[in-house]
């Protein structure tokens, strides 16, 4: 009889509302006369004296609006709103009225603010094509048409000077949210002529410069930094050569967000902790809060009836398997296994129950409440009783075999305690233990302790734990991952996975020796530790992420990719049981039924398979069940804070959270979770809270919408100075749907007409590709000046776009190649060049293959990790690296190599690194070890000193949440997520180069090889 249930829960207290002055306001703008503001909140925009008082909503939509912007003129407001998926831009009169659409792409067009005269808005956009894609910034008329881009390199957060003849903008990858960093992977302030030349860096301060404003007569320049210290402030600073920087403000527990100045220079506005303050320019001294009211019904429906058919996060069988547990968006529910009537819901909470309930992670019974039935399989009324209280949070809890004890993990050891709670001690007092498994007859336990290598052995203990006379014994002793070990109902095996072969497999272990002709083992629950490592078999050779063995012990069910397939234990038969990408999860053997196996599939239902089938999907079942839940907005936006918060609290690989107080942290942001019901606004603020740790590999994934309508692509670049009709072409990108046979379409061609629709300034281009990807789209095109003034100069072109995302890599790949060539170029052939993407197999075989085919007879290399966002494979790729010629092999032919396997060579030769402010973690790991060994000198800029080891969570939501969990530091003690890898020789890309095709830190790689070369100062590299 099942009497009891483990699971963790967090109460979440009622919600009271009142008319109190709103937090959280967002992204301000002040009016020209600094009489009132206009911000963004519960997702519409608003207007309020600036004063204070009650606000006015300007726009009332059920999508995201914000980054509202005052035109010079005081007579619109612009602001950005993703009513049709992605941002775009429109604007409004500044007294209400209704809104005007000013731009169609898909890609997020955000608004930074207005020409000077009023007629066209200056947002900023990825739209753009090339590698990397960076943001840029454009200016579109209020009446329409196709946007002009101003930046060519990168850039964001743009402001014209009154004059119009200047830009300020910010350029780099800081985030907004993150306080104190200091690196290069932060935001500066540049200026450059209104038509993108003439860039020039005003500010070298290594943390976060942003929200540039121009002075009234554009003589200075305010802005927000660090640059006095944390938090940040407002600072001025005179627009020109030598002038430092002048602190404005003097806040010092909140930070300045956001700011912006009206038109006549009088005021600033801005974000600063939960509120909205001003400061006028004359007198600094004196900011203030903007105490606003904002009286207004919700928009939508803030509690809404779901019906869950799947979404289980997890489940569990009575020892009879006539019922299932099981848990949906935080709930447990009890259910017949045959699936027919109404689940019983057992857990009534906003909480997450299967996580947390009071704060921390704690263990809870479940057991009957109802006097007429007290049985817990029969009950329909229900109590928990909290049983552990510790800092520390529990996990991977089970009962023992005889139902008389509660086994879990806390802080990586293994704990027992008795049903009550009391007795808790720790069975296994080492940590790192990561799952265990019972015998079937109670008397042992066999669990996978990880090493600070990331390997991991299996180790079996008696249950009541280890005694000095029968310690922990390692039955696997096989330096790799072993893990997810299942034991046989027999007890005379056990499955689990290990990556003896580089990549995951299968394999069982025999717990008995061979047993002689005519005896038998009368003990059948005996292990023979005596050479038992010796005793495992490897099941076939598919890759395998989870497995469980049957009751037998004859067969294996296992996932391999994302299907569920069957094995028998002598390796002899494999069986593919289902089709269609089930992703399966928790597989589980019945006990009753000899074949039949449970999972949950990736999209939580509850399904069966069989293992006799012989069609793969032919035997899939399901569990099924219909839950209808309640969902309170507000109380689940609390919960998946207090998730994300407490997910921080119990793995944040720094136990002193880099100096943050915690605790406090979740008192200051919590209270303004009830302000932010737009997931676009709640995302922010979890956003601003994970800012207080100062630390990367953070953030929170929320399921987000796509646009209406995807921008097609052509696969054209174009020649952005061209001003006259149409689109000139620049060049086409091969293996584009622009380079076909029969298309020949040539650079310098005109594009006239696309579909029809003849091109001039007051039509979108976006627009007319919307909704066109793999449609085929008739474009008209010829030469600018055609040679005879009397002939045709149009002809009828049909291309068919795509998708801008099957365009990266094309992109990606000219990108290389032109760097390759420019290399090879420099050097007359004799340096080769490789890019390595991403620190992950697919950019180790990029590596490799360009290693192997198309470098290896070069005299030396540059080796590049610009760009490249991290990964794992750095010692793989150093394995490539740094090696020493020892043996010859002379074939008869005449040819000769180092190595007896083409997979051993290694390159000997010199080498040169690049890096940048965008080589980011594994990618960072990677110099540093490059350094480290002395393989070569490194050019470029400093990495973004952003270096953790991270895993992911989900929450109650489904939302995916990452988590900071192992440091990372050099042989010196440094912590690389707070200090980057510099380069020997540092170079600054600058836009006006870049927008020439001059790549200034790959021509100083060149020339430092080359030099090197030369001189003979090779770091030892040079054959012998």
């Amino acid at each position: 009889m099942l009497r009891f249930i483990s699971f963790c829960l967090f109460l979440i207290p009622g919600f009271a509302f009142g008319q109190e002055s709103i937090l959280f306001p967002r992204t301000p703008d002040i009016s020209p006369d600094a009489k009132t503001v206009v911000f963004s909140y519960l997702g519409d925009i608003w207007t309020v004296d600036a004063t204070g008082g009650n606000a006015r909503p300007l726009t009332i939509h059920t999508a995201h609006d914000f980054q509202p912007a005052f035109s010079p003129d005081g007579k619109f407001i612009a602001f950005s709103s993703n009513r049709h998926g992605s941002y775009d831009c429109f604007i409004i009169p500044a007294q209400g009225g209704k809104s005007k659409r000013l731009t169609f792409d898909s890609a997020n067009d955000i608004v930074c603010g207005w020409s000077p005269d009023s007629k066209s808005v200056l947002f900023s956009s990825n739209r753009g094509l090339g590698y990397p894609g960076f943001s840029n910034l454009y200016l579109v008329s209020i009446e329409g048409g196709q946007p002009i881009r101003i930046t060519f390199d990168e850039a964001k957060d743009g402001t014209i000077n009154p004059a119009g003849n200047l830009i300020a903008y910010t350029r780099g990858p800081g985030a907004w949210y993150r306080k104190g960093y200091r690196g290069s992977s932060n935001d500066d302030l540049w200026i450059a002529n209104l038509d993108g030349t003439n860039n020039k860096k005003i500010t070298d301060f290594n943390g976060q410069d942003s929200s540039p404003m121009w002075g009234q007569n554009g003589n200075a320049i305010y802005y927000v930094s660090e640059a006095f210290g944390n938090p940040s402030n407002i600072v001025r600073v005179e627009n020109k050569a030598g002038a430092k920087p002048v602190k404005i403000t003097n806040h010092t527990s909140e930070g300045v967000r956001k700011a912006r100045i009206s038109a006549n220079g009088a005021s600033i506005v801005y974000e600063c902790g939960p509120d909205i303050c001003i400061v006028d320019t004359a007198d600094p001294n004196n900011s203030r809060k903007i105490k606003i009211k904002a009286l207004a019904d919700d928009k939508t429906n803030t509690d809404r009836l779901v019906t869950f058919t799947q979404n289980a996060s997890e489940f569990a069988f009575n020892k009879e398997e006539s019922l299932v547990i099981f848990g949906v968006h935080g709930d447990l529910y009890r259910m017949g296994i045959s699936g027919s009537g109404k689940p019983v819901r057992l857990t009534d909470t906003p909480a997450d129950d299967l996580s947390d309930r009071t704060g921390r992670v704690e263990v809870f019974l479940l057991e009957s409440a109802d006097a007429e039935h007290p049985k817990f399989i029969e009950a329909h009324q229900f109590k928990a009783k909290q049983i552990t209280n510790d800092e520390k949070p529990e996990s991977s809890l089970t009962f023992s075999p005889d139902g008389k004890k509660i086994y879990f993990l806390r802080a990586g050891k293994l704990w027992s305690m008795n049903l009550d709670g009391a007795e808790q001690k720790e069975v296994v007092s080492i940590s790192m233990i990561t799952e265990y498994s019972w015998s079937p007859d109670g008397k042992w336990i066999v669990y996978s302790r990880r090493d600070g290598s990331f390997a991991s052995e299996l180790f079996i203990i008696p249950a009541a734990g280890p005694t000095k006379e029968n310690p922990p014994k390692n039955i696997t002793r096989y330096a790799t991952a072993n893990y997810s070990p299942t034991w046989s109902t027999d007890g005379k095996r056990i499955a689990f996975v290990s990556e003896r072969r580089n990549t995951p497999g299968l394999f069982v272990m025999e717990m008995q020796k061979p047993v002689a002709n005519s005896k038998t083992m009368l003990d059948s629950g005996a292990i023979d530790f005596d050479e038992i490592h010796s005793r495992v078999n490897a099941v076939g050779t598919m890759n395998t992420t989870d497995a469980a063995i049957s009751p037998s012990g004859s067969k294996i069910a296992f996932r391999s990719g994302d299907e569920l397939w069957v094995a028998s234990v002598a390796g002899g038969q494999v069986t593919k049981l289902s089709t269609g990408l089930v992703k399966p999860q928790g597989i589980y053997w019945s006990k009753r039924t000899t074949d039949l196996i449970y999972f949950r599939d990736g999209n939580g239902s509850l399904r069966t398979a069989r293992a006799s089938s012989t069609l793969p999907g032919a035997d899939l079942g399901s569990v099924s069940f219909r839950i209808k839940m309640m969902i309170k907005a507000e109380e689940e936006n609390l919960e998946i804070f207090d998730q994300c918060w407490r997910l921080l609290a119990d793995n944040f690989y720094d136990a002193k959270f880099h100096g943050a107080d915690w605790g406090m942290v979740r008192q200051r942001y919590r209270p303004m979770v009830s302000h932010v019901p737009m997931k676009e606004d709640f995302q922010a603020l979890v956003f601003l809270m994970l800012g207080e740790l100062n630390a990367s590999h953070l953030g929170l994934q929320m399921t987000s919408g796509f646009p209406d309508e995807q921008t097609a692509d052509l696969g054209i670049l174009f020649d952005e100075s061209f001003r006259g009709r149409g689109l000139k072409i620049g060049e086409v990108i091969k293996r584009g749907p622009a380079d076909k046979r029969g298309l020949d379409l040539k650079p310098g061609e005109i594009i006239f007409a696309i579909n029809g629709v003849e091109l001039n300034p007051m039509v979108e281009v976006s627009q007319l590709l919307n909704g066109k990807i793999d449609e085929a789209v008739v474009l008209s095109v010829g030469p600018e000046t055609p040679s005879d003034p009397k002939a045709k100069n149009r002809r009828s072109v049909e291309i068919t776009p795509i998708l801008r995302d099957r365009m990266v890599p094309l992109l990606y790949d000219r990108w290389v190649n032109l760097n390759a060539k420019k290399v090879a170029e420099m050097s007359n052939g004799r340096v080769g060049y490789i890019h390595i993407p991403s620190m992950d197999d697919a950019g180790l075989d990029r590596f490799v293959r360009a290693l192997y085919s198309d470098n290896f007879d070069k005299e030396a290399l540059v080796l590049d990790v610009r760009f490249n966002g991290g990964g794992f494979t750095h010692d793989q790729v150093l394995n490539y690296l740094g090696a020493q010629e020892h043996t010859k092999f002379l074939h008869r032919e005449g040819d000769k190599g180092a190595v007896l396997r083409s997979y051993d060579r290694k390159w000997t030769k010199p080498v040169v690194l690049l890096i940048n402010n965008r080589s980011y973690s594994d990618a960072e790991i990677f110099p540093n070890a490059f350094k480290t060994l002395g393989l070569g000198r490194l050019v470029g800029q400093p990495t973004g000193g952003m270096v953790i080891g991270t895993g992911s969570a989900k929450l109650i939501d489904g939302s995916t949440f990452r988590i900071p969990r192992i440091g990372v530091y050099t042989n010196a003690g440094v912590d690389m997520d707070t200090v980057g890898v510099a380069p020997d020789y540092f170079v600054e890309p600058m836009p006006e180069d870049l927008k020439k095709g001059i790549d200034a830190q790959l021509q100083k790689a060149v020339d430092v090889i080359l030099t090197d070369m030369k001189s003979g100062n090779l770091k030892n590299r040079e054959k012998k």
